[in-house]
């Protein structure tokens, strides 16, 4: 109502591009440098990207959106703390390029490779995501194609999403304590516990939104 459809098609049509912007990126860059030297070339865009989905929350407490807030909440919040809570405090640490022999004291080729798992996995899940909402909303209408990508494609997507993620603060519990304190890695110990029943709560709450949907087709 009002100004609440235009304002709902730009931010999902800006969310797009910029998701767009970073996995291209990224994923282009794959064959001619490393793992470490993408992150650094992505991940200013991806913090800024993946930081406009806090807005989600706030869209689904003001009711602009039917999103559930907890599950709203609990997939924005496991994101933020990925791209601010590990891959900011610890870049050049556990990923990217560090000074000389700041990664010699760390296996930091799976946290590099977990990057990589979370930017492909985030950036395709959201590209299709963001593009469906953009579709509805600007009254074109969604493709078939568009809609089984929608509501079938994180059965691959999610489960690669949440491994790498769990990889990713798996390799930041040394960090964590050497260079911020030993709480934090006590706090991101919980976090790993709370990502099995929280892994699970998204995912059959995703099935149940593919079932709704499906139905109606």
């Amino acid at each position: 109502m009002g100004l609440s459809r235009p304002y709902l098609l730009l931010y999902n049509a800006l969310s797009f591009t910029l998701w767009a912007t970073c996995t291209i990126r990224g994923l282009s860059l794959l064959t001619s440098t490393s793992i470490p030297q993408i992150f650094n070339n992505v991940y200013p865009t991806l913090l800024i990207t993946q930081s406009l989905a806090l807005l989600e929350i706030l869209h689904s407490l003001l009711r602009l959106v039917r999103a559930p807030v907890l599950t709203t909440t609990m997939q924005v919040a496991s994101r933020i703390l990925l791209v601010w809570g590990i891959m900011y405090p610890f870049q050049g640490v556990i990923v990217g390029e560090g000074g000389v022999g700041e990664k010699s004291a760390l296996d930091v080729g799976l946290a590099d490779y977990a990057f990589l798992g979370c930017l492909s996995a985030w950036g395709v899940t959201e590209c299709i995501r963001y593009g469906f909402f953009a579709l509805q909303l600007s009254g074109v209408g969604v493709p078939g194609w568009w809609m089984w990508l929608r509501y079938n494609t994180f059965y691959v997507l999610y489960p690669l999403g949440i491994s790498s993620e769990c990889l990713m603060v798996y390799k930041a519990l040394g960090p964590a304590a050497e260079l911020v304190s030993p709480l934090y890695r006590w706090f991101l110990i919980a976090v790993l516990g709370i990502y099995v029943p929280g892994s699970y709560i998204l995912y059959t709450h995703m099935i149940a939104q593919r079932r709704k949907a499906m139905s109606k087709k």
